[in-house]
């Protein structure tokens, strides 16, 4: 990681492997490179999220029962294995904040969780100005301890930041939203719709929802991702040649796929009247300028569209609507009051090419039921994609790379793993990782079960300007109190640093956890 001044760009390299990969025989893994080994689980368990309306969008504050909803997959009837109404949802009873950051998630359980975004990257300044002043306005119509813990995070030119951490105090969100002065948006008045500036910013956004995703799988409850902006420029791929469509169509449904896997939820809000622009994919040079390897809009014939994320995770896109304040309130409410039904399908195929229909019929016609369009059968590839054995050495490094060059230039918590750092010694740092995350591998007959993970540490100015960074990868042997995995890296720290983070990425599953340190 030879650049850690992070840019969205930097996934022009995964891209470029990719389409390296189409256009070569799949390659053998480097037989000096230990492939780690999997569990197989032999029984697939869906899991929906499911908004309950009446025909006018209003949603409906009844009891009902699992015997209300039918599940049909591929329009075959499923057995509903278990069923959750809004009330095992609730935060906790508190007329006082519980959560101030992302620390405090773990105490709410299954509790829902939003993310607010300001999308400034695809937005015009006159936009932006639009949505930060109703981004304030719904705050302002909103209790002062809000009932969802809430982060607000916003997409710029060349970085995706967090401007709030997790929080229940809706003023320190309005003052953060105020005093944040957007950049001009340089990016899409130079790229306009087609060449590789904006499939660049395609590649940014989708960096930016594999990085939320990434960074909140440790958070149980429904992740709300409230989007507020245009998103990606929607990309024609018809006269395209087929390997370059496929590429594109695989990283769309990787991104789905690590959104679902978070039990991430968008709503997508457009602040413009018009709709999202369409990029012409002119040559394989455009796609060689950007993109990374993360998702794919599965409904699109012929189109890559961004708002089509709304409906892949079972959410909502709003345009049309200069009411703001309403919409992003009626997203929020609608992420709140949801029910949560699984089901073991009938078709056991895991065909990962084959895409699953999944609709919900009310028992009650006059009910309609939101949850998301179907599914891909998910991969130990679309989670991690560094186990994906058709990848060389240098694929594998470019996802790595992206994964942790993301983590350490940001302030996002990720909580995929619970990650503690303490000085050992001089100049060493001890890492302890809890059990819950890890990805224990599957040991031979003669050997004991172990952790494998990449470690890494950056250290931070006054300002937050990245000085340095060390990374090594570790392996540690379970034990027999299920105590975690330890971990030991060297850092030798200049004088003039302020801040300390620590990432820990599990090599099995792709956890990811970070801590900080202002002491040393």
């Amino acid at each position: 990681m030879s650049n850690l001044k992070y840019r969205y760009v930097a996934a022009a390299v995964l891209l470029s492997a990719l389409i390296t990969r189409a256009q070569q025989p799949p390659q053998q893994s480097d037989t000096n490179q230990s492939t780690p080994q999997t569990l197989k689980v032999t029984t697939r368990i869906v899991v929906l999220d499911v908004v309950v309306t009446d025909k006018k969008g209003n949603l409906i504050h009844r009891d009902l029962t699992r015997d209300d909803f039918t599940i049909l997959e591929d329009k075959q009837p499923q057995t509903i294995r278990s069923f959750e109404p809004p009330t095992e949802h609730q935060m906790p009873a508190s007329d006082q904040p519980i959560v101030n950051s992302a620390a405090d998630l773990k105490k709410i359980g299954d509790a829902p969780v939003t993310v607010l975004v300001l999308d400034e990257l695809n937005s015009r300044f006159e936009d932006m100005s639009f949505s930060r002043q109703m981004m304030v306005k719904y705050l302002q119509s909103q209790p002062a301890v809000l009932k969802q813990p809430t982060v607000l995070m916003v997409a710029m030119n060349n970085t995706f930041q967090q401007i709030h951490d997790y929080t229940q105090n809706r003023d320190e969100l309005i003052e953060a939203v105020k005093k944040h002065m957007p950049e001009y948006p340089w990016r899409l008045m130079n790229s306009g719709k087609t060449g590789p500036g904006a499939v660049e910013r395609m590649a940014q956004v989708m960096a930016a929802l594999q990085q939320i995703g990434q960074a909140s799988t440790g958070t149980s409850g429904r992740k709300n991702l409230i989007w507020v902006g245009n998103g990606f420029p929607s990309a024609n791929l018809v006269g395209l040649e087929q390997t370059q469509a496929d590429l594109i169509e695989a990283a769309m449904r990787r991104a789905t796929a690590r959104l679902l896997a978070a039990r991430i939820t968008m709503y997508i809000i457009n602040p413009t009247a018009s709709s999202t622009s369409v990029v012409e994919v002119d040559t394989p040079d455009d796609l060689n300028s950007s993109l990374d390897e993360n998702g794919r809009d599965p409904f699109g014939a012929g189109t890559v569209s961004f708002t089509n994320f709304a409906p892949s995770t079972g959410g909502i896109a709003f345009t049309g609507r200069n009411d703001l304040a309403n919409v992003i309130a009626e997203g929020v409410a609608k992420g709140q009051d949801y029910y949560t039904l699984s089901y073991s399908p009938t078709n056991s195929s895991a065909d990962p090419a084959k895409f699953r229909n999944i609709r919900i019929v009310m028992k009650d016609p006059t009910l309609h039921a939101t949850t998301r369009d179907g599914y891909y059968p998910e991969t130990t590839a679309d989670l991690n994609p560094v186990l994906d054995k058709t990848m060389s050495a240098k694929q594998v490094t470019a996802n790595l790379q992206l994964d942790l060059s993301s983590a350490l230039t940001t302030t996002i918590s990720y909580n995929g793993l619970t990650v503690t750092a303490t000085k050992s010694a001089p100049d060493t740092y001890a890492l302890h990782v809890a059990e819950n995350g890890i990805g224990w591998s599957n040991p031979a007959p003669d050997s004991a079960q172990h952790a494998e993970a990449t470690v890494a540490a950056g250290w931070y100015d006054s300002k937050g300007k990245l000085l340095g960074h060390v990374l090594r990868e570790e392996t540690f042997p379970r034990g027999s109190g299920n105590d975690g995995a330890n971990f030991t890296l060297p850092v030798t720290l200049p004088a003039n640093v302020a801040r300390m983070r620590f990432v820990v990425r599990d090599a099995y599953n792709g956890h990811m956890g970070t801590v900080d340190l202002t002491k040393f």
